[in-house]
């Protein structure tokens, strides 16, 4: 009997799928690697906007520190959505991954079923 799975694969589509997730792999990881710059630059522009802010404002610290929170809410937003927008690379960088080792596993009973070596 055959398995459902691999029955409906050839080994070219098996290849041709593990290739294009490999390809999506290196793709997301470049990816990766601006939204991380992104990343880096808007966590030091709202640092410094931050620090600018706080220390441009008298009063108590809790004044000083609350009115610098109001006045970079702006740059505190770029921030989270670039941390958002790199967690979500990373983890379809890990779906990916988990593709592959799918498709890994699913090779050898293809070639099995098709009785190749």
């Amino acid at each position: 009997m055959k398995n459902q799975l691999t029955s409906s694969l050839t080994p070219q589509q098996v290849i041709d799928t593990l290739a294009s997730i490999s390809k999506d792999i290196d793709d997301t990881t470049r990816d990766i690697a601006k939204l991380d710059e992104e990343l880096v630059r808007a966590r030091v522009a709202h640092e410094v906007a931050y620090a600018r802010s706080f220390l441009s404002i008298e009063g108590s610290m809790d004044v000083r520190k609350y009115t610098a929170v109001l006045e970079t809410q702006g740059s505190r937003l770029e921030l989270e959505i670039a941390e958002q927008k790199h967690r979500a690379a990373v983890g379809s960088l890990r779906a990916l991954r988990d593709r592959l080792e799918v498709g890994r596993s699913i090779s050898p009973l293809v070639r099995l079923e098709w009785g190749m070596s």
